[in-house]
């Protein structure tokens, strides 16, 4: 009997949320036996794949068009190469995750069966200022990216996000969080890393962990440091397009000498494990990652209280206003003072097989829809 096929497609194995979600879920299901495959349109390896897991580059080679008509033009175009690669290379899988929006999109017009849109963020979030400019157009073409498969969110707060905006125009949708391998982060925790060379000792600093972008609020958290009492260095590990820009705030607001840019590390897991506590700033979130990643570790976590996933996973308490500087800045304070008030332990719904197998009963439960309705209407 063959192995069942298990395919996830994404843009690259870059160091984000949404790529950490694949190569987690990929190991789970080369645990549970399955044929794992993970096909990129780009050829980036930030992210490193389990020796089980077959990877595949189908390069986009496409110009990005300004006219959607010509981008759909385009995207049809890679779809069709996406298919035909993979029916020759990899077989008929059993599941297709289909992770970020350009990847949506391109799939939107392909052939290929149990094919499930895996959302990260919220869109309303995501085009907030495309919706504001020309709503009624955008919400046709979100129609299109979407109403062509199910999909699933990685929070309730996206899911009821996604079925606001364009709820008329889907087919099923479920929500399945984000997988975190415990023992796996604990492992990568434990790899020799001098913290020391950083100017750092073990639980006596504040970590931020996130891509320099608007959407993770570095302005917003260099501000609140500022505020705050400063009784622990504030580091920040990730790399981006504004982090000039926020080194540049830094020095603006005095607190250069206070704050460490780490950029980006492949295994950040050492550096939060030896944290005392752990902050995210987001304007906005799809689930937050690095929380649940956090708790894996131990080490106490605050939050702005942003859409959609920090408040599914972390008490009120835990929790303050996006925008409210003061009010982040006296929670900094108060849980440095008692960090074990703002531990959180780990939820272990969260554990990748359990994940994993979620995605397998949804799909499996799409497939049985489908024939029901064959069997109604033969």
């Amino acid at each position: 009997m063959n192995q069942p096929i298990i395919l996830l497609i994404l843009k690259a194995l870059e160091g984000r949320g949404a790529e950490r979600m694949v190569t987690t879920l990929a190991r789970a299901y080369a645990d549970m036996n399955y044929r794992v495959h993970v096909l990129c349109l780009e050829d980036t390896h930030e992210m490193p794949l389990d020796s089980r897991v077959q990877h595949h580059v189908v390069a986009y080679n496409e110009p990005l068009l300004e006219e959607d008509s010509k981008q759909a033009a385009a995207y049809k175009v890679v779809a069709k190469r996406i298919d035909s690669y993979v029916l020759e290379n990899i077989g008929m899988p059993d599941l297709i995750l289909a992770n970020i929006y350009k990847v949506n999109w391109i799939m939107a017009y392909s052939q290929l069966p149990n094919i499930v849109n895996v959302l990260h963020t919220a869109l309303s979030r995501q085009f907030q200022d495309k919706l504001a400019e020309m709503p009624s157009q955008i919400i046709a073409h979100l129609k299109i990216v979407y109403g062509a498969h199910p999909c699933s969110c990685v929070s309730a707060g996206a899911r009821q996000d996604l079925l606001a905006l364009i709820g008329d125009h889907l087919n099923r949708t479920t929500t399945i969080y984000n997988p975190c391998d415990v023992n796996e982060i604990k492992k990568l925790a434990t790899q020799p890393l001098d913290i020391e060379h950083f100017g750092l000792a073990d639980k006596e600093y504040m970590i931020h962990v996130a891509s320099f972008d608007t959407m993770k609020g570095h302005r917003d958290l260099l501000q609140v440091y500022a505020k705050t009492q400063r009784k622990l260095p504030l580091v920040l590990v990730g790399k981006g397009r504004l982090e000039d820009e926020i080194k540049q705030l830094a020095i603006q607001l005095g607190i250069y000498d206070c704050v460490k840019f780490l950029g980006f590390q492949a295994n950040p897991y050492p550096l939060i494990a030896a944290a005392a506590l752990l902050v995210l700033t987001s304007k906005f979130e799809g689930f937050g990652y690095v929380i649940v990643e956090a708790q894996a570790l131990e080490v106490p976590v605050i939050s702005t209280d942003c859409p959609f996933g920090p408040r599914e996973l972390l008490p009120k308490k835990n929790l303050v206003a996006v925008g409210d500087i003061d009010g982040l800045a006296r929670l900094i304070d108060r849980a440095i003072d008692d960090l074990n008030q703002y531990k959180v332990p780990f939820n272990q719904q969260l554990l990748p097989e359990r994940i994993a197998r979620q995605y397998l009963e949804f799909g499996q439960e799409l497939k049985d829809g489908i024939n029901k309705a064959y069997q109604i209407n033969p």
